[in-house]
């Protein structure tokens, strides 16, 4: 049997390149295959960019499982279209192949690329070719380091002349293309800034620009004393689309005003991954210009700007010696859901709230309950839920393997990857016998079948053995959790962090609906849907069915009673 192997690039299409096409590629493999008496078992088909600029190597699937299947003897040859279309890791990939450690034969075969006859141009089973095939993989490898290293010489020459090196330009700026003649007289073409002048879609006044929408935001507003989320809240109402088309956040708001490309200097990317901009400077530590044309602001406008900005809403900056604290602080936060939004429940005040109102964003129906209300609430359905069910209830056993993570968390991890194993054994087992059936080791093909079968069937073994000697529920013993008296000890003996894990041992979300009056007092039974840890999730009451007392409360039922 043979596999064949066909790749386009993606990024060559888009430029206008021509091709040979994957169903070509195919076409000539199958002919190949079918002048060596081989049958075409599978088709490795891969589209998508060609990574040359890159160091590292990206996940490329298609071409992994072509090469695992070849190594593993489960074809005995494998056909690619081009050399580079195969693999820029080196001669590595080829000695791999054309050297197994098992020392079964296999076969890789290039196409000759005769666009008239095609035919095999390299064959590792030929002597007079493995020299060839290792010489040109290590062409390809060197090329890719060599293209990547000119990548880089020429950002950092783009950016110490000025030139925009990022796909898309802030909001309010756009990117132009300008010629300008180098030191040799030719005519060069650079990416630089300008002021966006296209609208920015605000209903109420169709001809405000996108540079104006970010002066304001950048300049005007801040130095009115506006917050950023109050900015964020007032471009919002006007109803024009942020700079990702949807509403306006806080961080934007944010960012925007610290970016110097808006006082018309370079940028570059931060150090540390976050994705906020700082200002470039050159080797001689000048500032360059990115700007064709006039910048947003000056200088001093952004200035003025962040220190109103930074005065409103305070500097970031821990006091001397303080330590952030980035530890849950509430018992519920992670675990409430909004009804109208199905965002996140974040801690404000005396309660619980929707995120998006104080970030600038806006939510139909932004959910809020007070803090000792819900807390009370989730835990009397928590404890009733538990105390309720039996050994065998599929929930416990959720809880189980959840308790069993937090306190041997190693073991758990173990017993994972261990199902997995055996899940993909499994399946290994059952394409072998597939095959089988379908007369893919009829023939020449029958030497291979029967190492494959042995060679999946002890995988197999080894996986089921793996299995039982990382078994996730021995020896945890979570009875304490459907006691009642147990349960409420443990929970009153918990501090925060424990309890956080206990709620959490059964469900998985609780959301909230709004009240359906302001000023109405929270009820949890007609305001709430909990998602168990199961997947089972609660449906709402019927209508009557739950008693209301006059002030729009329903009292909570005691542990035993839930």
């Amino acid at each position: 049997m043979i596999d064949l192997f066909c790749r386009k690039s993606r990024a060559k299409a888009s430029k206008g390149k021509r091709e040979i096409s994957i169903s070509a590629q195919e076409t000539r493999g199958r002919v190949i295959a079918e002048s060596l008496g081989l049958t075409v078992r599978h088709v490795w088909r891969e589209v998508g960019s060609a990574s040359r600029f890159r160091t590292s190597r990206k996940a490329r699937t298609d071409q992994d499982g072509a090469l695992k299947a070849l190594e593993r003897g489960e074809v005995g040859a494998l056909w690619v279209f081009r050399l580079d279309r195969w693999d820029r890791r080196g001669a590595g990939a080829i000695l791999r192949i054309i050297e197994p450690e098992d020392g079964r034969p296999r076969r890789l075969l290039f196409d000759n690329g005769d666009p008239d006859s095609p035919g095999i141009g390299l064959d590792s089973t030929n002597p007079r070719d493995r020299k060839e095939l290792i010489r040109r993989a290590e062409e390809a490898r060197e090329e890719t380091e060599m293209l990547s290293e000119r990548v880089r010489n020429t950002k950092t020459h783009q950016l110490a002349n000025g030139e925009w090196v990022n796909h898309s330009a802030p909001y309010g700026l756009k990117v132009v293309l300008v010629e300008v003649v180098d030191e040799d007289g030719d005519i060069i073409v650079e990416r630089k800034l300008a002021l966006d002048d296209a609208s920015a879609g605000c209903p109420d006044d169709p001809d405000r620009t996108r540079a104006q929408v970010a002066f304001d935001v950048a300049y005007t507003l801040p130095v009115q004393g506006e917050s950023s989320r109050a900015i964020a809240v007032a471009v919002n109402v006007d109803r024009i689309p942020s700079p990702t088309g949807g509403e306006w956040a806080h961080s934007t708001v944010r960012d925007m005003v610290r970016n110097p490309a808006y006082a018309g200097w370079q940028t570059t990317g931060r150090q540390d991954g976050r994705s906020r901009r700082i200002l470039y400077r050159n080797p001689q530590g000048e500032r360059v210009s990115v700007m064709h044309g006039p910048a947003l602001l000056t200088d001093e406008q952004q200035a003025e700007a962040i220190n109103a900005l930074r005065g409103g809403e305070g500097s970031g900056v821990p006091r001397s010696g303080a330590v952030h604290d980035t530890r849950s602080r509430y018992l519920l936060t992670g675990l409430l859901r909004c009804g109208g939004c199905l965002g996140p429940m974040s801690f404000s005040g005396k309660g619980y709230r929707c995120w998006k109102p104080s970030a600038g964003k806006t939510c139909p129906a932004p959910a809020s309950a007070a803090t000792a209300l819900v807390e009370d609430f989730v835990y009397q359905r928590w404890f009733g839920r538990l105390t309720a069910s039996d050994v065998d209830d599929p929930l416990i056993h959720v809880a189980a393997d959840r308790w069993m993570a937090r306190i041997q968390p190693e073991a758990t991890a173990d017993s994972r990857a261990a199902m997995a194993a055996l899940t993909a054994a499994e399946h290994a087992l059952a394409r072998v016998w597939a095959d089988r059936k379908a007369g893919l080791y009829e023939g020449p093909s029958e030497a291979f079948f029967a190492p494959t079968l042995a060679e999946a069937t002890e995988d197999l073994a080894k996986a089921k053995q793996r299995v039982s000697a990382t078994t996730s529920r021995r020896g945890i013993d979570i009875s304490f959790l459907m006691d009642p008296a147990m349960c409420e000890e443990a929970w009153e003996s918990a501090e925060l962090p424990l309890r956080r894990d206990l709620l959490r041992l059964a469900i998985e979300s609780v959301t909230v609906t709004k009240a359906r009056a302001r000023g109405v007092r929270f009820n949890g039974w007609l305001q709430t849907r909990f998602q168990w840890g199961d997947g089972t999730e609660d449906s709402p009451p019927e209508p009557g069915t739950l008693p209301v007392s006059s002030d729009s409360s329903t009292d909570l039922p005691a542990p035993g009673d839930v």
